[in-house]
């Protein structure tokens, strides 16, 4: 983008941690909003929902990520209504004295682990919140 004159924001920024998080949150709300108007009429301005549905169904294959141009930055993310992280993933960024060098090594976390954290702190932020828990009647709409 850059080198077509049309980048925005610091050059020497691409491909800072920050930069790509903000990409592969945008390429997954892109991603989401495609996968809702692909299930419920292409080109129609989507509701809420149904966005909310496109992230619960999104399917990333390496073929997508390829043609996304993020091959090698992010694995394959499948998500469902009972599973809105799709994967967990990732590598260790670390700093070499002048830089920051993404690790070659993908690690996965230990669901075993993360789960029951993941869901005490959403059982105490939907009671603070007073949220409703959905049900899986609602996962399958």
């Amino acid at each position: 983008m850059h080198d077509a004159g049309q980048g925005s924001g610091p050059r020497d920024e691409v491909g800072s941690v920050l930069y790509t998080r903000g990409m592969l949150i945008s390429m997954l709300t892109v991603e989401a909003v495609r996968r809702a108007q692909e299930q419920y009429g292409q080109g129609k301005v989507v509701t809420p929902e149904q966005v909310r549905w496109g992230f619960e169904n999104l399917d990333i294959d390496d073929k997508r990520l390829e043609e996304l141009g993020l091959a090698g930055v992010v694995r394959p993310i499948k998500t469902s209504c009972d599973d809105h992280m799709g994967s967990s993933w990732a590598r260790v960024h670390q700093w070499d004295g002048s830089k920051w060098v993404m690790g070659e090594t993908w690690y996965e976390g230990d669901k075993s682990v993360i789960d029951p954290l993941v869901k005490e702190a959403a059982d105490r932020y939907a009671a603070e919140k007073r949220i409703q828990r959905r049900s899986a009647d609602d996962c399958k709409a």
